[in-house]
């Protein structure tokens, strides 16, 4: 009985350490999924594209005429920043002091004309009542005049003409007040168009000999900075350009006599210069397209190398002729750009996402998460900058492979080949 009785123990003893063996079984990797694999960031793969660029700062240099006043005074713009000009249009009229006064003087008559011609339409109105009711009364002694006469009365017929005669006369007196301005009305128009004779004599009007993009962004280097003087500058002087033309509200503060406040941009070209790495540089040929985002605008634009200087110090000044976004940095001299050096589209993924990146052979692994397994596939780094990359399958006969969508660790160190991943 007691060997039964040890025989069942023993049993129970076996089926008790096979149930914890199992129970471990399925709740270690549990517990190692709920530690670890739950806090492991995921994202999939996109499309899109990518970069590489230098970020740099690049002055403008344009065809630019200058345009002074004559005189200073008051200016009233007809053509704003930015906006078209056609040749021998005018841009701005400026008017000095003396007619200042004068437009003040013209505005209170102009107000006097139309109050005086607001009460003579009044006396119009009346008028014409009037008139009628002479033409009624005409109208009717004529026919008494025609009766009189087929009854042979020609004395009461020479009466009533008596009185359709001065009736007549009233109506034309009438009539000729209102067909000319009185007295009153005649004396201010004469005083206005004297006014305005005056005033013209104390009025220019600013035009451009040529057609172009206006700006009223004066900043000293119009002179300076120009195309004929592109291969003589140096790396300092491009250095030492800074960012001054501030756009003035001319029509509130004015002009002065002899200064330009104006300028006009003849071309549609227009040229970047910038002073960057002579190694950068040397890659770069005259007649190369290249191109530059403005950052200012998050604009990308084309160009091409108009000019690359010898070394000089190890910086280099590179010229790149550009036509696009002229009306947009007319009233800019420093602009912000990222030189772009190459551009990639397709499958993006961050940069850290990539583990054992191999430049010599373009080549890096990326860490998939396939059925909650993190499997690391090899791809191909068609291109990069500092913050993402564009990748290809390098053989997608083999193995996992990489496509749109796909589920991707975002920092995959210290991830091991097929650990659990939520």
């Amino acid at each position: 009985m007691a060997e039964v009785n040890k025989s069942v123990a023993t049993n129970r003893i076996k089926l008790g350490s096979i149930l914890i063996v199992l129970f471990l079984l399925l709740y270690i990797p549990s517990l190692i999924f709920w530690v670890y694999g739950n806090n492991v960031s995921t994202d999939i793969v996109r499309m899109g594209d990518i970069q590489d660029s230098v970020n740099m700062q690049a002055i403008i240099v344009r065809e630019e005429i200058l345009l002074n006043s004559p005189i200073g005074g008051k200016c009233i713009k007809e053509i704003n920043e930015g906006e078209k000009v056609k040749a021998n249009d005018r841009i701005a009229t400026v008017l000095n002091s003396s007619s200042e006064k004068l437009l003040v003087d013209l505005k209170a008559i102009d107000l006097k004309i139309i109050e005086a011609q607001k009460k003579r339409n009044e006396n119009l109105e009346l008028f014409s009542d009037d008139l009628k009711k002479l033409e009624n009364e005409i109208e009717e002694n004529l026919k008494e005049i025609i009766r009189f006469g087929n009854s042979n009365e020609l004395l009461k017929a020479s009466q009533i003409k008596k009185q359709v005669d001065g009736l007549i006369q009233k109506k034309a007196t009438i009539a000729g007040s209102l067909s000319t301005p009185d007295a009153y009305i005649q004396s201010l128009i004469d005083e206005k168009n004297k006014l305005q004779r005056s005033i013209n004599s104390n009025t220019k009007d600013i035009k451009s000999s040529k057609s172009g993009i206006v700006s009223y962004a004066i900043d000293g280097y119009e002179d300076f900075l120009t195309i004929d003087s592109i291969s003589e500058l140096s790396v300092k002087d491009i250095e030492s350009i800074e960012e001054r033309g501030i756009q003035k509200d001319i029509e509130e503060i004015g002009v002065e006599a002899g200064k330009p406040f104006a300028k006009v941009i003849t071309d549609v070209e227009y040229f970047l210069l910038m002073s960057i790495d002579t190694k950068l540089a040397k890659e770069y040929k005259v007649d190369d397209p290249i191109k530059i985002k403005l950052n200012e605008f998050g604009k990308i634009i084309t160009g091409d190398v108009f000019y690359r200087s010898n070394n000089m110090g190890g910086e280099s000044i590179l010229c790149v002729k550009v036509s696009n976004a002229l009306s947009e940095t007319a009233a800019l001299r420093v602009l912000n750009i990222d030189l772009i050096k190459n551009q990639y589209s397709g499958l993006k993924v961050p940069l850290k996402s990539l583990a054992n990146i191999d430049m010599k052979s373009n080549t890096a692994e990326i860490c998939l998460v396939k059925a909650n397994r993190a499997r690391y596939v090899k791809v191909e780094v068609v291109g990069k900058n500092e913050e993402f990359a564009i990748i290809k399958n390098i053989d997608e006969t083999k193995g996992y492979s990489v496509s749109l969508y796909s589920s991707y660790i975002v920092n995959p160190i210290n991830i091991e080949e097929g650990q659990t991943i939520n």
